[in-house]
């Protein structure tokens, strides 16, 4: 049996976490975040939403 390890971007620390077997769980062991799949897939949305607002502020304020 292939076990296969799927690394993943910590949403606290943006080091490598790890994704568990069964997709469910992610945790990282750099800053010991640690939440279910389905709360890290919504912090990740929200996140890069909030780096697109940025941009989107800075590049208003600085055109080029």
């Amino acid at each position: 049996m292939l076990i296969m390890v799927l690394d993943a971007k910590c949403v606290m620390c943006s080091k490598n976490a790890t994704v568990n077997d069964d997709m469910k769980e992610v945790s990282c062991t750099h800053c010991g975040f640690h939440s279910s799949y389905d709360e890290y897939i919504e912090l990740m949305k929200e996140k890069a939403l909030n780096m697109s607002t940025d941009f989107q502020i800075n590049l208003d304020k600085n055109p080029l």
